[in-house]
């Protein structure tokens, strides 16, 4: 009983140091770039599709924001799997891409 709650405390303590060593934005130039590019694409569609996109007009179409977004997720696997990069914002590419090619397999399989 005892080396069990030993060992639960081990593990909350490492998860605590994890959590508290992780960083927001990246040291590498990979993760910088996959989280500049992931930070973009959620920025440049967030106003493309809300009431500021009637009134601020941005010259790219959504498939060039897509790329952005897809890029940027490229950008964070590098980053993730090569430098071992676990910032935040270089994390958040991954589920961004994820979505992003998705939709895009989503709208090629049952188009509208």
């Amino acid at each position: 009983m005892r080396d069990n709650k030993q060992r639960q405390f081990t593990l909350n303590k490492n998860m605590e140091e994890t959590i508290m060593k992780m960083q927001l934005w990246s040291k590498t130039t990979t993760g910088k770039w996959a989280a500049s590019l992931t930070m973009a694409f959620i920025v440049l569609m967030a106003i493309k599709m809300t009431a500021i996109g009637a009134t601020i007009r941005l010259p790219l179409p959504t498939p060039v924001l897509a790329l952005l977004g897809v890029i940027g997720f490229i950008m964070g696997l590098i980053a993730i799997i090569k430098y071992k990069d676990r910032a935040l914002l270089t994390l958040l590419s991954i589920p961004v891409g994820i979505i992003i090619i998705a939709w895009t397999l989503a709208e090629i399989a049952f188009p509208h």
